[in-house]
């Protein structure tokens, strides 16, 4: 018998590895550069340091795991809490003990730090304010604000997102970015009960949003609303300005945003339970 086997030809190489991958059921080679499907992640309201620090390890080993098939990251805003500049808090001070401002901002540039050591080196990144970050704003505003020294910094410079190629947007109200042509993400602007409702109906295009802490979606023909909760740890004792029946009503989650050739999107909402998800074919 002959031992004769056929030889592929060189441009059929690639496609063998592809096949093996998929024979594997390696989900990352179907999201990779070569299928033109971007794949992004929209992370919403971490309100860092009062963030859930377990699902922060899962969402860092989510996106090694994703490795290069992660065309990009969304922070959707109020990623910073910036407690120490609140309104809540104004006579509150003794809720302070153990934090400054210069403490929340050491630990946001943590967070972005350990984002941006798992991902890969061309990962695009994209951070939106949210009305938490806007308390940097408002308190600039106030006559009083030398009181802070040089700890009242931008954000911007405070988490380096200029030096680290971060793409920012700072009007929370207004700014978005577009993946695709036609899904917006944003912050978010309206609370009320029907908020993925009213969002769609006032923008009147297809958005992605956090801002409420709670998840829902709403379709209208060819447009739809995405509400996608939040990484925010909601029994830490920071949030207890809200009542207790508002905070129960909060939900953690963020979502996959996957865009085709033709810049339509198709979104995972990732909800959470008891600190767990399932999304890229596991459990975490």
């Amino acid at each position: 018998m002959s031992d004769f086997r056929p030889r592929l030809p060189d441009h059929f190489k690639g496609y063998e590895k592809k096949l093996k991958k998929l024979q594997e059921n390696d989900l990352k080679g179907l999201f990779d550069k070569k299928t033109g499907v971007q794949q992004w992640l929209i992370l919403p309201d971490m309100h860092r340091p009062f963030h859930n620090k377990t699902l922060e390890k899962k969402v860092l080993r989510l996106i090694k795991d994703l490795g290069t098939s992660l065309y990009g990251i969304n922070i959707s805003g109020d990623y910073l809490d910036l407690y120490t500049l609140g309104s809540y808090n104004a006579e509150s001070l003794g809720l302070l003990t153990g934090i400054s401002l210069e403490d929340e901002y050491n630990d946001g540039l943590s967070g972005i730090v350990k984002i941006e050591n798992a991902s890969h080196k061309d990962v695009k990144k994209q951070f939106l304010f949210g009305n938490h970050e806007d308390r940097y704003f408002r308190e600039l505003n106030k006559k009083d604000n030398a009181k802070y020294g040089g700890a009242l910094k931008n954000p911007i410079e405070a988490l380096e997102l200029d030096e680290r190629k971060w793409s920012v947007k700072t009007n929370w109200k207004d700014d978005f970015f577009t993946l695709g042509e036609h899904l917006d993400v944003m912050h978010g602007m309206f609370i009320n009960v029907h908020a993925a409702y009213q969002h769609l109906v006032k923008t009147n295009h297809s958005c992605i949003f956090g801002h409420t802490h709670r998840v829902q979606s709403y379709n209208m023909g060819n447009r739809a609303a995405y509400n996608i909760g939040g990484l925010f740890d909601k029994d830490n004792k920071a949030f207890h300005y809200m009542p207790r029946m508002t905070r129960e009503i909060w939900a953690n989650g963020f979502a996959m945003v996957y865009i085709d050739d033709d810049g339509h999107f198709f979104v995972e909402q990732v909800n959470v339970w008891d600190n767990k998800f399932f999304t890229n074919g596991k459990m975490y």
